[in-house]
């Protein structure tokens, strides 16, 4: 289950066969919204196809902290103040050096020697104030350990359902924008059940189930047409154009550019 900025590499390392559609006909192409969808396919072939998309924003649990957070500047800030020792980053550095870049004006995908030792002050300066470096922040969230975290959609719709105090935000200065997708590696040993597990898949009565449970958004209109009205009409999971526009895909060298890389482990030893 390769995220977007992943598929290109394992293209160009020979990790993934291009995918033969004739073997997966419950999957429709006119029905992704291909906002989502296109980093499946390159040079026009198809190798991965969509599972589900999504966004990172922060979750906020209101009845503990009385600011309104509206962008990664304020998270950044808050973390510092009114949520000292309550705050919670990913330990994932495309997100939580992205995040960072993004509170300081620069692009999510950055990595340029001059920003990236801005984020790294950022991070340097965040870090006392911290409560974890944990991308599993759900359990501190419900417990009350934390108040504030980098969050996905998925958990950040969950936490509403179950602490409607705890709030689910998305940057207004910029931040991230996701599609998982699946993919079947060329050296998977039984290539005719991945298929038949795939083709399963992407039969709607059957995605609809797993997004039901997983809580993330679809990518296929098919799907959408079978979820009850309260997940469409959900802000969280289904948020509008305006605070989507801001928002960027990762880009496959923010995981390869050695600079990040070494930028999160001192993060994470400092």
């Amino acid at each position: 289950m390769p995220t977007n900025y992943t598929i290109s590499t394992y293209h160009k390392l020979g990790l993934i066969d291009e995918l033969d559609l004739s073997k997966v006909p419950n999957f429709s192409q006119k029905t992704e919204n291909p906002r989502f969808t296109k980093e499946g396919r390159i040079d026009g072939k198809t190798y991965a196809v969509p599972k589900n998309w999504g966004t990172t924003g922060f979750a906020t649990n209101t009845s503990k902290l009385k600011a309104k957070l509206t962008s990664w500047k304020d998270f950044f800030e808050i973390v510092q103040t009114e949520a000292d020792g309550r705050g919670m980053v990913h330990d994932y550095q495309l997100t939580t050096i992205g995040s960072a870049l993004v509170s300081l004006g620069y692009g999510f995908n950055s990595i340029k020697p001059e920003e990236l030792a801005k984020a790294e002050e950022l991070l340097i300066k965040v870090k006392p104030h911290l409560f974890a470096i944990n991308s599993d922040y759900q359990p501190a969230m419900r417990a009350t350990d934390a108040w504030l975290t980098m969050c996905w959609t998925n958990d950040g719709a969950q936490l509403n359902r179950d602490m409607p105090e705890i709030s689910y935000t998305l940057g207004k200065d910029g931040g991230e924008i996701w599609t998982d997708y699946y993919a079947i590696p060329k050296d998977a040993p039984n290539k005719a059940a991945g298929y038949a597990l795939l083709n399963y898949l992407m039969d709607p009565n059957n995605a609809v189930k797993e997004h039901l449970a997983n809580g993330a958004p679809t990518t296929d209109s098919r799907v959408i047409a079978l979820l009850p009205k309260e997940i469409t009409s959900n802000k969280i999971v289904y948020p509008d154009e305006a605070s989507l526009t801001p928002l960027e895909f990762g880009a496959a060298v923010t995981l390869t550019d050695p600079g990040r890389a070494e930028l999160m482990a001192r993060f994470k030893s400092a």
